[in-house]
C-alpha cells in the first residue's frame, strides 16, 4: 500500500514538474516575441510589427497611420528603453506587462524648444525619465505566440505620443500654403480609381526655392507607391497610379 501511493505521489510530482517546465517556456518565448514586436514599433518597420501580429493584415491597416515620419516622435521612440515585467500564460494565451521607459518629455517641453533641433538637445540633456506602463497579450498559433490585443496597444503607446502638443513644427510645414487633393471629396476618394493626384502650394516666401521630396502612397496599410526623388519649385505634384 505504502509503494503504490509512493508511486502515485511521484507521478503526481513529475507532471507538475513538466507543466511548470511548460510554463516557463511559454512565458519566456512571450517575453521575446513581445519585445521584438515592441522594436519593430520603435523602429517603425511596418512589415516586422505585422508579423509578430495574430491578424496581419488588421495590424498593417492599424499601424500604417503611425509609420510615416513625425521628428519629435521619432526622437522619443529612438531614446526608448524596454523592460519585460511580469508574464501569465494558461495553455494557448499569455500576457507580458512590459515598461517602455522614454526621456521626461513633459520637462523638456517645459522649457519651451523652439524648433527640433533645440528639442533633440534638451531631450540629450534630460536625466529625468517617463515610465510608460503596457499588457500585450498573446495567442499562440501554430506553435508561434503572436500579439492580439495590437489595438490596445496603440491606444495605449502611439496615441499618447502622437497626441502630444510640442508646441512647435517642422520648418518645412511651415512652407505650406495649402494642399489640394484633385477629385477628392473632403480629401477622401470614392469608387473605383486608376489614381490620386495631390497638388502642394509652398507659400510665397518659399515659392521658386529649389526643394527636394518624395512621395508614398500607402493603401489598406500596404505601401503601393514610392517616388523617386523629385526637385521642384513652389508647386508640387505628383500621381499615384493604383493599378
Amino acid at each position: 500500500m505504502k509503494k503504490s501511493s509512493r508511486i502515485v505521489i511521484s507521478s503526481v510530482l513529475i507532471a507538475s514538474m513538466c507543466i511548470g517546465l511548460t510554463g516557463c517556456k511559454s512565458a519566456k518565448l512571450c517575453k521575446e516575441a513581445g519585445e521584438g514586436f515592441i522594436a519593430a514599433v520603435l523602429d517603425k518597420d511596418l512589415s516586422d510589427i505585422t508579423d509578430y501580429c495574430t491578424d496581419d493584415d488588421e495590424a498593417a491597416v492599424l499601424f500604417a497611420p503611425y509609420m510615416n515620419d513625425n521628428d519629435p516622435v521619432d526622437l522619443l521612440l529612438e531614446r526608448a528603453e524596454v523592460k519585460a515585467g511580469k508574464a501569465s500564460v494558461k495553455k494557448d494565451s499569455g500576457s507580458v506587462v512590459f515598461t517602455i521607459t522614454l526621456p521626461d518629455y513633459d520637462a523638456v517641453l517645459d522649457e519651451d524648444p523652439e524648433d527640433i533641433d533645440e528639442f533633440e538637445d534638451l531631450l540629450d540633456e534630460m536625466t529625468d525619465t517617463i515610465d510608460m506602463e503596457v499588457t500585450l497579450e498573446f495567442k499562440n498559433k501554430r506553435d508561434e505566440w503572436l500579439v492580439d490585443n495590437y489595438d490596445e496597444f496603440i491606444e495605449d503607446f502611439l496615441e499618447e505620443l502622437y497626441d502630444i502638443d510640442f508646441g512647435f513644427q517642422s520648418e518645412y510645414e511651415g512652407w505650406i500654403d495649402h494642399d489640394n487633393w484633385w477629385g477628392a471629396s473632403d480629401g477622401v476618394y470614392t469608387g473605383d480609381r486608376s489614381y490620386i493626384d495631390l497638388d502642394v502650394t509652398i507659400i510665397d516666401e518659399h515659392y521658386g526655392d529649389d526643394m527636394t521630396f518624395t512621395w508614398k502612397c500607402f493603401k489598406d496599410g500596404t505601401l503601393i507607391y514610392t517616388s523617386g526623388t523629385v526637385n521642384d519649385y513652389g508647386f508640387l505634384e505628383q500621381y499615384c497610379y493604383c493599378e
